[in-house]
């Protein structure tokens, strides 16, 4: 026997996906949201004759998808077609469904067995492979496949290996990829643009826990946070929900809506934390900031570092800034702290704290040069300036003054308003205090330091 055939595929590719205003609340497209899909399967026409003539009578078939036309490796499962019609040698297979997988861009082949009438002994394998060739208009996107499903169909290019996790949906890889180096989406409406070797989503089991993901290129980067994106570059990470990597090479943002610009070796774990570049800089205090460098770290909430060498800022709200340092970070820097608080207008003095209410600025084993310029105003106008300087030590459990401190009274409309600077060794900080007798009063003190550790 030898068969001639003609064989066709239709497809149809509409893609949906909806990110949430909200970044304290992603959720994917409800499961209301459905649409009709039209299936996997494809008609197979063919002219099956035997000894020359044309076979007429009902016969059983079998079918099977391979990857070579000889050798090679099968794809799915042997599909079987029981009492086919043939009339003159013509028939027809209206559901050849080989699964979503099963067409991906590269070449197939068809290996038919055959046997008539039905029911008839055994079968009789039809040689050779015939191949499954694109209509015309298909060649315009080689490499380039659908996976359906009642949500929003998933779109693959570039390599054969490329893949999409089994029950995610809306998913989309654009292209790249190469052998033992694919691109993966794992999670729901997740996009990987280019590059190789990329992953967006998490990998964890579950297609909906981590959607909207996305990696636009490089190579092996992993966007495994909700809305989490890597703009490129190599093996960096965004796990933070909305966090993002710019590009740059072994960048970790964790922490929720932070961000890394490039560089090298950063690492931002603080929620809304920045770390714009440079390598080996941390922030991982919330909202803190590094702008560049090398070896700087932000651990104090609020806390920002410019840029530098070996600086460390782990007070709330510090500004810390250095070019070195002697045996370890931060053991020789310069910082500001804004310190702020409401007298009641009693005669008892209030403290200032860093963040309003109880944060304070703690030496832990350095000698600072500070010189703090406080402000007070009430609500009638009335102020009030000082500036205050000096040595504080913090050793062996006590923090004093090396000497004693120097005030300078800038301007005082009341002169019975003051304020006062106080070494602390019950936990080696240095207290701001202020009091306006008569008249609640906001006041704010900036302190600037030159910070000495040793060792």
């Amino acid at each position: 026997m030898r068969i001639m055939m003609a064989a066709g595929l239709g497809v149809c590719l509409t893609l949906a996906a909806t990110l949430g205003d909200s970044r304290a609340q992603i959720e994917p497209l409800s499961a209301a949201a459905t649409q009709a899909n039209m299936g996997t399967g494809f008609t197979y026409q063919g002219r099956l004759t035997s000894s020359g003539a044309p076979v007429n009578g009902t016969c059983d078939f079998q079918f099977g998808l391979w990857d070579a036309l000889s050798g090679g490796t099968q794809i799915g499962t042997t599909l079987a077609k029981s009492g086919v019609s043939v009339t003159a040698g013509y028939f027809t297979i209206s559901d050849l469904d080989f699964g979503a997988n099963a067409f991906n861009g590269q070449a197939r082949w068809l290996a038919i067995s055959v046997r008539c009438p039905a029911g008839s002994g055994s079968y009789t394998a039809l040689s050779p492979r015939q191949a499954l060739t694109p209509a015309p208009h298909a060649l315009a996107l080689p490499g380039l496949w659908t996976q359906q499903n009642a949500v929003s169909p998933n779109l693959i290019g570039g390599h054969q290996a490329n893949a999409v996790t089994n029950g995610a949906v809306g998913a989309t890889i654009g292209g790249g990829g190469i052998g033992g180096y694919n691109q993966r989406v794992t999670d729901d409406y997740g996009t990987v643009g280019g590059g190789s070797n990329n992953q967006a989503g998490d990998a964890a089991g579950t297609t909906g826990d981590r959607p909207y993901a996305t990696v636009a290129g490089g190579a092996q980067n992993t966007a495994s946070g909700t809305a989490a994106t890597i703009g490129g570059g190599r093996l960096n990470v965004a796990g933070g929900a909305g966090a993002f990597v710019g590009g740059g090479d072994g960048n970790t943002a964790s922490g929720g809506w932070s961000t890394i610009g490039g560089g090298y070796g950063n690492t931002v774990s603080g929620i809304d934390a920045f770390v714009g570049g440079g390598s080996s800089n941390t922030a991982s205090g919330s909202r803190s900031t590094v702008g560049g460098g090398d070896g700087n770290t932000a651990s104090g909430s609020l806390a920002t570092i410019p840029g530098g060498y070996g600086a460390v800022a782990d007070r709330y709200g510090q500004m810390a800034y250095a070019s070195g340092y002697f045996s370890n970070p931060g053991d020789a820097q310069t910082s500001v702290y804004i310190l702020r608080g409401v007298t009641n207008g009693s005669s008892t003095a209030t403290e200032l704290f860093l963040d309003g209410s109880s944060e304070r600025l703690t030496l832990l084993g350095r000698t600072i040069y500070f010189e703090a310029m406080i402000v007070g105003r009430d609500a009638s106008g009335k102020s009030a300036g000082y500036r205050i300087s000096g040595v504080v030590e913090d050793f062996g459990g006590t923090t004093a003054y090396v000497g004693f401190a120097s005030v300078d009274l800038v301007r005082e409309d009341d002169g019975s308003w003051d304020v006062a600077v106080t070494p602390d060794s019950s936990d080696a900080s240095l207290r701001i205090t202020a009091l306006s007798p008569g008249s609640p009063a906001r006041w704010i003190a900036v302190v600037r330091t030159v910070e000495l550790k040793n060792p």
